[in-house]
């Protein structure tokens, strides 16, 4: 994206974002740079709520070295079978990149964002690809044209159906990918005394927010993950690594190898035809 056809829109007044060399600028002249890694910084000061949100250096490292194992490429697999269509994409939430550079090789027509609150994990994208958009924004409010985006992704991600509201073209779809109740179960206990099945499940939270699921895809398979550092990066790219006591990490690192249960759950969603 390179002028303004792009779709970006100023974040401050939300008017269209039109390209000057590396500089992006909307009628007001607030003005926005191309890093030299090649992501568009959009996230505002008050979109913040700490000096450096979302992943860390070290968690984007993690995800880096875990999903390059190819472990989780049945999961993008079902996410690329369930995108109905070329045109705009969106993955809010899109990490360092794995799903999105995959699905962007799955649909090179299509023209792909990738956007995060993180400025580390953006820059880890920059590096997968270059051929995708790549965005530090909020995905409360994605500094996208209204109604612009004919796909939008939330893998792992909390939703914010108001950002997804304002981005979504009125036929346009959202895919969501969410744990299982028995992800990751056999991580968990060995790091837990008490586990328990729990998964998300977004529906009604989307139906609340006016759209309809018209597709339910799980994936479930087992997967062995050798112990040591590719075990680590598992850990440390989930959010049990917040809370989980030295001594249990020291447990994990003794394991040889686990092997795991893979337990992810797509929905896909339309508007409501009553609320068109």
């Amino acid at each position: 994206m390179t002028d303004s056809a792009s779709g970006l829109i100023c974040p401050k007044c939300e008017q269209p974002l039109i390209a000057n060399g590396k500089q992006w600028q909307c009628p007001d002249r607030h003005s926005y740079d191309t890093a030299k890694q090649g992501y568009i910084n959009l996230l505002l000061a008050n979109q913040k709520k700490s000096k450096n949100p979302g992943d860390d250096a070290d968690m984007v490292r993690a995800r880096t070295d875990f999903l390059d194992t190819g472990i989780y490429a049945p999961i993008s697999d079902a996410l690329n079978a369930m995108v109905a269509a070329d045109g705009v994409i969106l993955d809010i939430g899109c990490g360092e990149g794995y799903y999105t550079e995959r699905l962007q090789k799955h649909l090179p027509q299509a023209s792909v964002i990738g956007l995060d609150i993180s400025r580390e994990a953006i820059k880890g994208a920059c590096r997968r690809s270059k051929d995708i958009t790549w965005l530090v924004a909020s995905g409360a409010r994605p500094p996208v044209s209204a109604h612009s985006i004919d796909t939008i992704i939330s893998l792992f991600t909390p939703l914010m159906p108001p950002g997804l509201n304002h981005a979504l073209s009125d036929e346009g779809e959202i895919i969501t990918i969410n744990t299982g109740p028995r992800h990751l179960m056999q991580l968990r206990e060995l790091i837990y005394d008490d586990v328990r099945n729990e998964g998300f499940v977004p529906t009604a939270k989307m139906v609340d927010a006016g759209f309809e699921c018209i597709e339910e895809r799980i994936v479930t398979y087992t997967a062995t993950v050798a112990g040591g550092e590719p075990l680590l990066a598992l850990f440390n790219m989930t959010p049990h690594r917040w809370k989980v006591k030295p001594e249990r990490v020291e447990k994990l690192l003794s394991v040889d190898s686990l092997t795991l249960e893979i337990d992810v759950v797509l929905h896909r969603f339309r508007r409501q035809t009553d609320t068109q």
